[in-house]
């Protein structure tokens, strides 16, 4: 009885137990991957964040590259799927976003499997090389000429 039981959960829940399980992982330069993921985002942008409780979470846009969005702006997201991210500590990012629409309202929601990073974390000589070459990419893609500072 109690096998069956366990059984049932287990088939019961399963759908909601599933982990995002992300095909890249972002540690070392790769300038086709990361054109890929800039053709399919909606939102690219640096920003400081200001807000973080529970799943939500708001960035101040301090630079633009691609999207409707202008700096200074406020722009909330949220905890979405298991795929989402989530920002930890206030500092600057930056972010790889899409919309999507509730409530009849865009709220960004950006994935961990995106190369979006806390620039304010970046340590070590390697680190620095890659933003360095990711943002050199952003200005090139958007016609920008943005720069990144610690």
């Amino acid at each position: 009885m109690k096998k069956t039981v366990l059984i049932f959960f287990l088939i019961a829940f399963s759908s909601k137990s599933f982990a995002c399980i992300c095909t890249k992982f972002w540690n070392e330069w790769n300038k086709q991957q990361t054109l890929e993921v800039i053709n399919y985002s909606d939102l690219i942008f640096i920003g400081e964040l200001k807000t973080i409780a529970d799943d939500c979470y708001e960035f101040e846009i301090t630079d633009v590259f691609n999207g409707n969005v202008k700096k200074g702006e406020i722009v909330t997201g949220y905890y979405v799927t298991s795929c989402s991210d989530m920002p930890y500590v206030k500092g600057k990012y930056l972010i790889y976003g899409n919309y999507i629409r509730s409530d009849g309202k865009n709220i960004l929601n950006y994935s961990q499997c995106s190369p979006s990073k806390k620039i304010s974390d970046i340590k070590t000589k390697l680190e620095s090389e890659y933003l360095k070459k990711e943002v050199e990419l952003l200005n090139e893609c958007f016609d920008k000429k943005v720069t990144t500072e610690k």
